[in-house]
Formats: C-alpha cells, structure tokens, sequence
C-alpha cells in the first residue's frame, strides 16, 4: 500500500491554510448570496388576469357521470368575468352510450359559472368516422349540446356535406345541419 507522506511542514501548513479558508468563503459567502434581493425586470403584470396557468385539465361530471375532459395548454383566468381563456384546446365528450365526440381547437373561452364554452380557429370535431370543421363552435352544458351559427364542413369515407348552421345533441347521437344544405355521396353511403 503507497501512503502520501509530507515531509515539509510548511506545505502541510499552507494546505491547512486553503482548506480552512475555503469553509471560511463557503460559510460566509454562501448565505449572504442567498439573501441578496434579485432584480426582475421585463415584469409583466396583466391587470385583468387573476391568474395564468400553463396547462389546464378539468372534469365536468353530472350525477357523477362524466359529461366532458378538457386540456388547455394555457388558461388564464379573467377576474370578474367568470372564464378562463384557453389555448390549443382538446375536448372529449362523453355520450350515454360512452361514445366520445373529441373536439380540438386554437382558442377557447370556459365560463368558468356556466361550464358553457366557445370555440374558435381550426375547430375539428370528431366522432366515430365523421369529422366536422368550422371556425367558430359553441357548447352549452345543460342540454349536452354543441352548435354552430357559422358554416359548417362534415365529411366522413362515403360522403361530404356543407351547411349555413349545425347542432350536435351529444347524448342523442344526432346531428342536425341546416342553411343551404349540400352534399357530395358516394354509392356506398346509406342513410340510417
């Protein structure tokens, strides 16, 4: 086995010297770095938000029955007004027959009283092999129903339709378009 001797007392001594002044800078040094105020700059308070999150997940249920998911990549919270603004938002409703008619969409507004919701920029809806587009989509709560006053594109394999409006009734399974109704069939759609 190799042991280190020192021969010389003074290096031992200046290695005993750095050693203790080392844990003399750390004892010292380190706190008053820790007390020492930071100063933040380029602080931007927005007076109307009561607060900002980056990220969002809630859960509406009914008679402790889940009604709808929603995921937000930010939400912030408007005082006073009841909503939450939401971004690149992603929705899954819940029919009565456990079917899931998912909505995704840039923007949203949650009344956060209500749970009432609007849509707008890219919104897609999907259920089963139809996919619907619009711009702009509303949800209201207690009649379970999603509907649109702007138009409307809904497509699925076999067939292809535009309309002026449209109403989603998610726990019936219908939907029902309205306005200046057209569409485009192929010869394997059937009507239910």
């Amino acid at each position: 086995m190799n042991r280190i001797v020192l021969k010389n007392p003074r290096v031992l001594a200046v290695l005993i010297l750095c050693v203790l002044a080392a844990g003399a800078g750390v004892i010292f040094f380190v706190p008053a770095m820790m007390n020492t105020p930071q100063t933040v700059t380029d602080l931007h308070i927005d007076s109307e938000a009561a607060l900002k999150l980056d990220a969002m997940k809630q859960i509406s249920k009914k008679n402790g029955i889940t009604e709808w998911e929603l995921e937000a990549a930010t939400a912030t919270l408007v005082k006073e007004e009841n909503q939450a603004i939401l971004t690149r938002v992603h929705v899954v409703f819940y029919t009565k027959d456990k079917d899931t008619v998912i909505l995704t969409s840039d923007q949203g507004i949650l009344d956060t009283e209500t749970h009432d919701m609007d849509f707008n920029g890219n919104v897609v809806v999907r259920h089963q092999t139809y996919t619907l587009k619009t711009d702009k989509l509303h949800y209201k709560k207690k009649p379970h129903i999603i509907h649109s006053n702007t138009k409307v594109w809904l497509e699925n394999t076999d067939a292809a339709m535009e309309a002026d409006t449209m109403e989603i009734r998610i726990n019936d399974n219908q939907i029902i378009l309205q306005g200046h109704v057209k569409g485009i069939f192929s010869e394997n759609f059937n009507l239910p």
